[in-house]
């Protein structure tokens, strides 16, 4: 009777840790991003490479364009663009087609 009791006991300990493992390695992978991300910002800085005017637009919002372009999901990132700046839709497609030719 004893072991019965222990087995859910022994599953339970087992998920939690790999609830544990695994959430541990995701914000790990976030933290290797962001840090990847800004040493690229860095190179990008350095070599003079610039897109198209980003006046205007929030530095959180223009981040996630740039992943959507990064992420070949333009389409979202023309619904972000417009968001953030109010402009209309050939606008925002133009623009975002000259941010991904610079990159």
């Amino acid at each position: 009777m004893f072991e019965l009791q222990i087995i859910p006991a022994a599953i339970l300990v087992l998920l939690l840790l790999l609830f544990i493992t695994v959430s541990g390695n995701m914000s790990s992978r976030a933290k290797t991003t962001e840090r990847l991300e800004r040493k690229l910002d860095m190179v990008i800085k350095h070599l003079g490479i610039e897109g198209p005017a980003a006046e205007g637009i929030p530095p959180e919002a223009l981040a996630e364009i740039d992943r959507c372009i990064w992420s070949d999901r333009r389409i979202e990132a023309i619904k972000l663009y417009r968001e953030a700046t109010g402009h209309g839709l050939l606008e925002a497609k133009e623009w975002v087609d000259r941010r991904a030719a610079s990159y």
